[in-house]
């Protein structure tokens, strides 16, 4: 009788034990098997790439001016970009590579100034080590040493340059400034080609003029 009494406490005490554990899993709250499940990094790096691709927007959509013709149909940051003398009078710098639709590539700077005199003495300090083997280049009269085609505007209170291996059909991209900006006249335009003479230009009231 003993016995008996022993394995009916016995198995009432096992009852009781599994009946607790079922009320402690039921309290737990569901766990999703996506939230357990190994993901791929694919995902993440699309969205990544989206992102990026969203942000560079603006700034394709304001290089490709249709009116201009330029027909730019990439765009992307040029993070591996080359030290320019520049970079020491403006810390608001901007770099892109840039492709056309016919596959020819741009590089394009632009050094924004706090004002017209700042933008002044950053050009000339520039121009006093533009020629060959780093020498003065007079202004309006002297050639730009350069092994490929350059493209620089001095406004009011920027500087840009484009540079190319082919050469820059300047007046599309003069065309194209000048309905970018709202002080499209232009201090100083020059046009450098390999092994040529610099040309000198001053773009004003949508004319191009040759200093």
């Amino acid at each position: 009788m003993r016995a008996l009494n022993k394995l009916l406490v016995y198995l009432f005490g096992l009852f009781s034990l599994v009946l607790f554990a079922c009320e402690q899993d039921a309290a737990k709250k569901p766990v999703s098997l996506d939230s357990i499940r190994p993901h791929s990094k694919t995902n993440k790096s699309k969205s990544d790439q989206k992102k990026a691709k969203d942000t560079l927007g603006p700034f394709l959509n304001y290089y490709a001016n249709d009116s201009a013709s330029l027909q730019i149909a990439k765009l992307k940051i040029d993070s591996l970009g080359e030290h320019r003398f520049l970079d020491r009078f403006s810390p608001n710098i901007q770099r892109f590579l840039l492709q056309d639709s016919s596959s020819a590539s741009f590089q394009v700077c632009t050094w924004n100034f706090k004002d017209s005199s700042a933008c002044l003495e950053a050009f000339y300090n520039w121009l006093d080590q533009a020629g060959k083997n780093n020498s003065s280049v007079p202004l309006l009269k002297g050639s730009i040493s350069n092994a490929n085609y350059n493209l620089v505007i001095v406004a009011e209170k920027q500087i840009l340059y484009i540079g190319s291996k082919r050469a820059i059909d300047f007046k599309k991209w003069l065309l194209w400034y000048s309905g970018t900006t709202k002080s499209p006249d232009c201090r100083y335009i020059l046009y450098s080609q390999p092994k040529k003479r610099t040309k000198w230009f001053k773009f004003e009231n949508a004319q191009i003029l040759t200093l």
